[in-house]
């Protein structure tokens, strides 16, 4: 086959012109093999540059990938093969930056657990859940947790809590506690933690009044009904027949 024309096509890339086809080949590709020198190739010659210029593909695919942003292997492999590159191929890719240094699995974790902590409401077992499904070794997890002041956490879960008491106003004591407890316990938080910080909130809503008079409504007045059904809301006895004296 032989070459009549080079057209750049791309940072990197140039489309090679034969006398009856043409290829996009990476400028890598083509200087290792002197096509800028050579006129003429044969169809082995073809087939060995077709799959040097596939493999340098999904390197420079790979690269660009993890200059966006801290990727680890478990992440890459996934873009790749999602990609639809073939595993063998996949699999040479991250061996080759890995051992460029360029996955080192220590500073994912430390720069993960840093923005979750910073930029997220995730709690430490919801952090290092993640971390474990990304196959990251649990001690090297714990490394990095454990050197995080329970203080960070404790201020975290009063930022959260106080946000959720300025919007569940409509809620019953008891309802706001359970969901609190429920949403916390699902971010992560350690449950004692959670325990010792909604056992000491002091809550207030007017919530009673709008539910009592629906239920007064409901039921025309009849007590026992009004008083089951604001009970299976989570008020107590005494809220409810302070509503009734009133």
């Amino acid at each position: 086959m032989k070459i009549t024309k080079f057209k750049k096509v791309g940072k990197n890339k140039y489309k090679v012109f034969f006398n009856n086809t043409d290829l996009t080949l990476y400028e890598d590709i083509i200087l290792k093999y002197d096509l800028l020198v050579k006129s003429d190739i044969d169809t082995e010659l073809l087939d060995e540059i077709l799959v040097e210029n596939r493999n340098y593909e999904v390197y420079d695919i790979a690269l660009s990938y993890i200059e966006v942003k801290m990727r680890n292997k478990r992440e890459l492999y996934n873009y790749l093969v999602n990609k639809g590159y073939e595993e063998s191929i996949v699999s040479k890719t991250i061996e080759k930056i890995e051992n460029l240094g360029l996955l080192d699995s220590k500073s994912y974790i430390s720069a993960f657990i840093n923005d979750k902590v910073n930029l997220s409401s995730d709690g430490p077992y919801k952090i290092k859940n993640a971390l474990i499904e990304l196959d990251f070794n649990e001690s090297d997890i714990n490394n990095y947790l454990y050197k995080i002041d329970r203080e960070v956490w404790s201020q975290k879960l009063d930022k959260l809590i106080n946000k959720k008491k300025s919007v569940m106003k409509t809620k019953s004591y008891y309802m706001f506690i359970n969901k609190m407890k429920n949403d916390l316990y699902n971010l992560g938080y350690d449950k004692d933690m959670i325990e010792e910080k909604l056992s000491n909130i002091e809550y207030e809503s007017g919530a009673i009044d709008k539910d009592f008079q629906k239920c007064y409504k409901k039921y025309n007045g009849d007590k026992k009904k009004i008083t089951s059904s604001l009970l299976r809301k989570g008020y107590s006895y005494e809220e409810i027949n302070n509503k009734f004296k009133e």
